[in-house]
């Protein structure tokens, strides 16, 4: 896969197992997207990412009855032979150097809240990784302040949220931006302990995620707005004796219409800064930079 320029895209997609085995757009059912470019493969300091393309979007579609470009990634990046939580880090240099302003990520999760039944789609409010990533684009701890209020977009998911209540199919339910859900994180591939799950549920965890909180990080990261789509799957083991859900079946069933909700709502939101989460990532001040700091991503390479 050869190494070609970073394309400049306002709007990302971060495919996950939202829409697994799915080819984008030709099995998701929605007119007017099509492919630009595909098979890209980027280089970063940390060594190439794989398996991106170009999406557009037709002005028929758009908010503002132009063409968009959307920049979009298979399965968060994750490699397809290897387990690679550092790829994170990787897809957010590439994004942030695609100056992207709008990023949503698909996904799925499992149910630590015996109120989510499988099948239900979830705009999450909060995320709660108490390891955060340990794989940041930042220069270091001296340069930029990134703070962790609204890592999910209000702006965002109103808009993912409106799209969801149109086109997500009976019998599941959505669950908004003002339900307050919160996603834990867990790394995997392995998934969670009933000991696991009982302290993601004390610490206020909804629902187990592998992808979300980090996703959302590397996004706050590149000052970039950031929104989850996922769905319910499963209970995690030990949240209902004997209950586990139909995994397969629901992403067979569910995943075009979480694709097609994902691609819908990138063709609607506004690609203004109304929403106010850019004042939550800000470069400090040139005296807490010491004396000879050497900056892997100057303000020539990644938006500041």
């Amino acid at each position: 896969m050869a190494t070609t320029p970073i394309p400049q895209c306002e709007l990302a997609l971060i495919s996950g197992s939202a829409g697994w085995g799915l080819r984008i757009p030709e099995d998701v059912g929605v007119t007017g997207v099509r492919v630009l470019q595909r098979g890209l493969s980027f280089e970063t300091p940390w060594g190439p990412v794989d398996n991106w393309q170009v999406l557009e979007i037709d002005g028929a579609l758009t908010l503002e009855r132009r063409p968009r470009r959307v920049l979009n990634i298979f399965s968060h990046g994750w490699p397809l032979d290897v387990i690679d939580h550092s790829v994170v880090r990787r897809v957010g240099w590439v994004l942030g150097h695609a100056r992207v302003k709008k990023v949503l990520a698909d996904s799925t999760c499992g149910s630590l809240n015996r109120a989510l039944l499988p099948g239900d789609f979830i705009v999450p409010h909060d995320v709660l990784d108490l390891g955060q990533t340990p794989f940041s684009t930042l220069p270091g701890r001296f340069r930029f302040l990134c703070r962790g209020i609204q890592l999910i977009c209000p702006a965002m998911a109103s808009v993912l949220e409106r799209v969801a209540v149109e086109h997500w199919p009976a019998p599941g339910r959505v669950y908004g931006y003002g339900q307050g859900l919160v996603v834990g994180h867990t790394w995997g591939p392995r998934l969670e302990t009933p000991a696991e799950a009982r302290a993601l549920m004390l610490l206020g965890a909804d629902v187990a995620n592998q992808s979300i909180a980090p996703d959302a990080t590397a996004v706050r990261e590149i000052g970039a707005c950031f929104v989850s789509a996922t769905y319910s799957v499963n209970y995690v083991d030990g949240v209902i004796s004997g209950e586990w859900g139909e995994m397969d079946r629901l992403h067979e069933r569910c995943g075009p219409a979480a694709v097609g909700i994902s691609l819908r709502t990138l063709a609607s939101i506004s690609l203004d800064d109304s929403c106010g989460c850019q004042a939550f990532r800000r470069q400090r001040p040139p005296e807490f930079v010491r004396t000879g700091w050497q900056d892997p991503l100057d303000h020539e390479r990644l938006p500041g």
